[in-house]
């Protein structure tokens, strides 16, 4: 793949990722006034319910890339459109059986939920948002194998296109939905729709672009043992991410006291969560190839280290003035934002964002780990951590409530992707995990101060304004950006701006 195709495809992801953040600013507020807050929690509920589904997949979506990728690195096409075959089978059936496994969910939802979910035909809208769902959810996985194929290809001009084109689409074809009357259902059925629609574009990019078809004559069969235990921890790790993700929504949403209002408020919280996640991992998925690549061609864990370094350090700046702004501007933001009523969203945020500071910047490791097929001891830790996590929120959150929810997931977050993880990282896989922190923690430095005076400004300055706020806003991420020009960044990283303003600079001077 030439190296423009991976500059466009990391740029267009930001592209995205930006689109993504500014979109949810004005298209939020007028969802959560035209759902309402119960409505809106009612929503996030069935979500959490049916993301069980995922699971269904037993981790083999983490597979498929990694047999792409070794039969392209081969230059094996036969062996690729062979494995294709199979792939797309095992996913017909995962299909079969989401739809299956979603139509009995609805059969318990009743039991679960009917003591929280009190007034009139909740029980039946939740069960109808989990049937659609459950249906998007095995559409998912019909063309996932397509999905993959674009990805092992690097084809990340077109993937980002049509994340781009998803991100933009979503929110105006819900609004649309919206406006008409149809409210949380309306959201679901507008969902499947633009699923239909862009995994078509996936099958027909595939077939006329990528020019590769699945062959079910020769399926290699034999690997089916291999791709199994391969996925198997993949799986566990999967059950582990739920545990983490989407358990804390489900008990909210049994208890009386909390129900849909306190699912509504907590899922403001984690929504800036996901947003620095997202912006992690911007990188990462377009780079996941390259790791496989240096994995199979056998590059030293010093190697794997510096691309580690590399990547972790560009991770930082976007974790660390994302979680720093957000603790500074972070509660007036909210009530602008959303509203009165979402106070307590500020702390699950908190709660949640800062333990995430440390696993969103080495995310190549887990890449590395998985390539090598040496994720087994990953996966057990998060189950423990994440067993750990449900007993302790399921007797927190009677107490303490939706905060006590989140501090709990914090902790559990520190102690395994944190700790345990850094360990093995160093101990067992051999990367060089010292080196890794040597070269990134003083770049928290910056952020701590900067939040610690934006908290102490804000103290005199009132953000009850938009205006008032982006400018507080801008001003924090110019300080931001040229305290760590000066004082950060090494010439790798500047160069990632300075190179495309000389091929500017070159352009206007010729014209």
């Amino acid at each position: 793949m030439p190296k423009s195709q991976l500059r466009i495809g990391a740029v267009l992801s930001y592209v995205n990722m930006a689109i993504g953040t500014l979109i949810p600013m004005f298209y939020t507020p007028i969802m959560l006034e035209l759902l309402g807050q119960s409505e809106y929690g009612l929503y996030k509920l069935s979500s959490s319910v049916t993301s069980y589904l995922s699971l269904i997949s037993f981790g083999i979506g983490s597979a498929m890339v990694r047999y792409f990728t070794k039969y392209r690195t081969e230059g094996d096409k036969d062996g690729e459109e062979s494995i294709f075959g199979l792939f797309n089978v095992i996913f017909i059936v995962i299909s079969g059986l989401t739809i299956i496994a979603g139509i009995v969910v609805t059969f318990f939802l009743e039991s679960v939920y009917g003591v929280s979910l009190t007034s009139a035909g909740q029980i039946f809208r939740l069960k109808v948002l989990v049937l659609v769902l459950s249906a998007t959810t095995a559409l998912n996985f019909l063309s996932s194998p397509y999905t993959s194929v674009v990805t092992s290809h690097e084809r990340f001009l077109f993937l980002q296109i049509i994340n781009i084109l998803t991100t933009v689409m979503v929110p105006i074809v819900n609004l649309i939905a919206l406006c008409m009357g149809f409210k949380s259902i309306g959201l679901a059925v507008s969902s499947f729709g633009l699923t239909i629609i862009i995994r078509l574009l996936y099958v027909i990019y595939v077939r006329k672009s990528v020019k590769l078809k699945p062959n079910y004559k020769k399926m290699p069969k034999f690997l089916l043992k291999e791709i199994l235990i391969f996925s198997f921890w993949v799986f566990v790790a999967n059950i582990v991410n739920q545990l983490y993700n989407t358990t804390d929504t489900l008990i909210i949403g049994a208890i009386p006291a909390l129900a849909t209002i306190g699912v509504a408020i907590y899922n403001v919280g984690v929504t800036f969560n996901t947003m620095m996640l997202n912006f992690s991992l911007g990188i990462l998925n377009v780079l996941t190839p390259k790791v496989n690549g240096m994995v199979f061609s056998g590059k030293s864990n010093s190697e794997l280290t510096d691309l580690m370094i590399r990547i972790g350090r560009l991770q930082c700046y976007i974790v660390s003035i994302v979680c720093s702004g957000f603790i500074a501007f972070g509660q007036p933001f909210i009530k602008l934002w959303a509203g009165e009523g979402y106070e307590e969203a500020y702390w699950v945020a908190i709660v949640t964002m800062i333990p995430a500071c440390i696993p969103l910047i080495q995310n190549v490791a887990m890449s590395v780990i998985v390539a090598q097929n040496k994720h087994r001891f990953r996966s057990l830790t998060y189950l423990f951590i994440a067993i750990v996590n449900v007993v302790g929120t399921i007797i927190s959150v009677n107490q303490f409530g939706i905060v006590g929810a989140a501090v709990v997931t914090g902790v559990a977050n520190v102690v395994g992707q944190g700790f345990i993880m850094n360990w093995y990282y160093w101990k067992k896989i051999g990367l060089e995990i010292p080196r890794f922190w040597k070269s990134v923690w003083h770049m928290y430095i910056i952020p701590i101060l900067m939040c610690v005076i934006a908290i102490i400004i804000s103290s005199f300055i009132v953000f009850n304004s938009w205006l008032i706020m982006f400018a507080g806003i801008i001003i924090y991420t110019i300080v931001f950006i040229i305290l760590n020009w000066m004082f950060v960044m090494n010439d790798y990283e500047k160069d990632i701006f300075r190179g495309p303003l000389r091929k500017i600079k070159n352009k206007l001077k010729k014209v």
